[in-house]
């Protein structure tokens, strides 16, 4: 059987119009593709621009802490100077009165011995004086080897003072005062008393002993301590001690005031007699 006659235009026209209907399709494709390379291309653009926004307003939000900081830390700095003025001026305040107020003290106390006309007088001047400033006070008889006690304030003692009985070893603050006649002091940890030599409990930040001597003789011992005593606003434990060494020295020239003067009226009673 024979082929047809192939019709060489037709097959032409054919090929063109296939080859127009590719190259639409293609265009399409192409233009369909272009069109969201643009979208895409847009939607980038408008990212960047708000990326952009943000970022710019971080930096204004990054530039206005960085001021705060700044003033902040500049008002900080102030307060801290403020602060550091009002501590100084508050511990010259409290230094001042830590060294004002016992010497008021002081200077009451000298008064009232100054006024004295008996050993007795004296002595209970003393006494009170010291309670001015220390917590706890007693006041020791001297009787052979021991101590006998005669007047106390401040103790809780569980019997009479005078019941109290204090043996004169060498180690102890009070033995140490009688065997070299002059003030004896200690510096203390609070809880450590009974390591020290201290003759009572209580926890102390000082001690002092003081030994009362009437014309050569040593007739009692008074001893004082700052136990329980409130720390803010009291005077120092070395400002204490210097306080009843002071008090001290100042009784003795009114003890051998009144000794010579007692003397002297014993001498012209004599005379006359």
């Amino acid at each position: 059987m024979e082929r047809p006659p192939i019709d060489s235009l037709a097959l032409q026209a054919w090929a063109t119009d296939e080859a127009a209907g590719l190259v639409s399709r293609v265009m399409e494709a192409s233009n369909a593709q272009a069109q969201a390379l643009r979208i895409e291309l847009q939607t980038l653009r408008s990212r960047n621009e708000a990326l952009s926004l943000e970022l710019a307003e971080a930096h204004e939000r990054a530039d206005g802490a960085e001021s705060a900081l700044a003033q902040a830390s500049g008002r900080f700095e102030e307060t801290l100077d403020e602060l550091r003025q009002e501590h100084t001026e508050t511990i010259r305040e409290q230094a001042l009165s830590c060294m004002m107020l016992p010497l008021d003290e002081l200077l009451t106390v000298y008064t009232v011995l100054e006024r004295s006309t008996t050993l007795a007088d004296a002595l209970t001047g003393l006494f009170n004086g010291l309670i001015r400033e220390f917590s706890r006070v007693a006041l020791f008889a001297v009787r052979g080897n021991r101590l006998e006690g005669v007047q106390q304030r401040g103790f809780d003692f569980e019997n009479d003072i005078s019941r109290v009985t204090v043996p004169l070893t060498p180690d102890s603050l009070l033995g140490r005062a009688v065997a070299s006649k002059r003030l004896e002091s200690m510096l203390l940890t609070p809880g450590d008393s009974s390591a020290t030599g201290v003759p009572f409990g209580g926890s102390p930040c000082c001690a002092v002993a003081l030994p009362i001597t009437v014309r050569g003789t040593i007739v009692a011992v008074i001893y004082a301590d700052d136990s329980d005593r409130l720390e803010f606003g009291s005077t120092s434990p070395p400002a204490l001690i210097k306080f009843a060494e002071l008090l001290l020295m100042y009784s003795l020239l009114v003890f051998v005031r009144i000794s010579s003067d007692q003397h002297d009226q014993q001498v012209r009673q004599r005379t006359s007699a």
